[in-house]
């Protein structure tokens, strides 16, 4: 069954807690892009866009037009590094350079 590519972003950012800025700023495709995909103004995005954003939740980019997200296989430290990978894109410069300081103290 198909499902309107908007209806599958919306469940997915759901899911995952994501603003529409929260996805734009972990995709690099623009919040005003992911605003008209989910309110069904733009119902083909451009293909580099639905890339994009399929990565970053770990799907095909088919897989957002249908129902259910078909996640490909992955391994259990696969999908840690994908939530560690999201909850780092969420994060603003400032946080994100205090992280990378840390780590790279740490690893030294």
């Amino acid at each position: 069954m198909k499902l309107d590519i908007s209806k599958q972003l919306s469940k997915l950012m759901r899911d995952n807690n994501l603003s529409q800025s929260a996805l734009s700023r972990a995709t690099g495709v623009p919040q005003p892009t992911i605003n008209r995909i989910l309110s069904e103004v733009t119902r083909e995005p451009r293909r580099d866009s639905v890339v994009r954003i399929a990565n970053f939740f770990g799907i095909t980019p088919e897989s957002l037009y249908e129902t259910g997200g078909s996640k490909s296989a992955r391994t259990p430290a696969a999908e840690s590094v994908e939530e560690i990978y999201k909850r780092i894109a969420m994060l603003n410069v400032s946080e994100r350079s205090e992280l990378f300081e840390r780590v790279s103290q740490n690893l030294r």
